[in-house]
């Protein structure tokens, strides 16, 4: 089979990949990546696999650039007040996202972490509470040996670009980039991955492991 033909299939089944268990329930390892001291719902949590195409038929505030995506979302209600004396929201938002590339191998390279870009005062301290960039890789991890990827790649935090505030601002870009290490550089060590100067990526072997 041609990588073109490996790469249809891997990302046109993508978005099955949750329901078929292809990535191991969240309930199973959710617990492994709670903050210790924190108190949080496993079941008001869950996986969504998203694709560029797929964006268009779900509610989500990512901006997918990648070939595959999965999305972490909580549950949420809150109120809302209205001139008919308010009413109750509920449903779930995103709170943060992976994104990855297949390459030829096949390879996973995953090129963002992010946490959501909207209603902050809500999702942070969820976030908070979670070892959240950990738990998204681990999901990229499970993923790649259910399609027997021959390795996971990570872009290091030097990689990633800055946007053009920080680069302007020496404080921010510090801040910006200590922030960076921490969310792939540190978790990427954490779980297993090593550095490989020939790629300029972390690497992450399945049938190693």
């Amino acid at each position: 089979m041609s990588f073109a033909d490996v790469w249809q299939s891997l990302v046109g089944d993508f978005v099955l990949s949750v329901t078929k268990e292809q990535v191991p329930p969240l309930v199973g390892y959710f617990a492994d990546y709670v903050k210790q001291g924190c108190e949080v719902t496993p079941d008001d949590y869950r996986l969504v696999a998203l694709t560029p195409a797929t964006l268009r038929i779900v509610v989500t505030s990512s901006n997918c650039l990648t070939d595959c995506m999965f999305e972490l979302q909580s549950k949420f209600q809150q109120f809302v007040p209205d001139d008919w004396g308010g009413h109750m929201e509920k449903g779930r938002r995103d709170l943060g996202v992976i994104g990855f590339n297949i390459l030829e191998g096949p390879v996973l390279d995953i090129l963002e972490i992010n946490k959501t870009a909207g209603y902050l005062d809500w999702a942070e301290p969820k976030l908070n509470a979670l070892d959240w960039e950990r738990l998204l890789i681990r999901a990229v991890v499970d993923f790649g040996r259910s399609c027997q990827a021959k390795q996971i790649r990570l872009q290091p935090a030097h990689a990633y670009p800055l946007g053009t505030e920080a680069a302007d601002d020496p404080a921010q870009r510090a801040l910006l980039q200590e922030e960076l290490k921490q969310r792939y550089d540190a978790s990427a060590t954490a779980l297993g991955f090593r550095y490989d100067a020939g790629t300029d990526r972390f690497v992450y072997e399945p049938a190693a492991a």
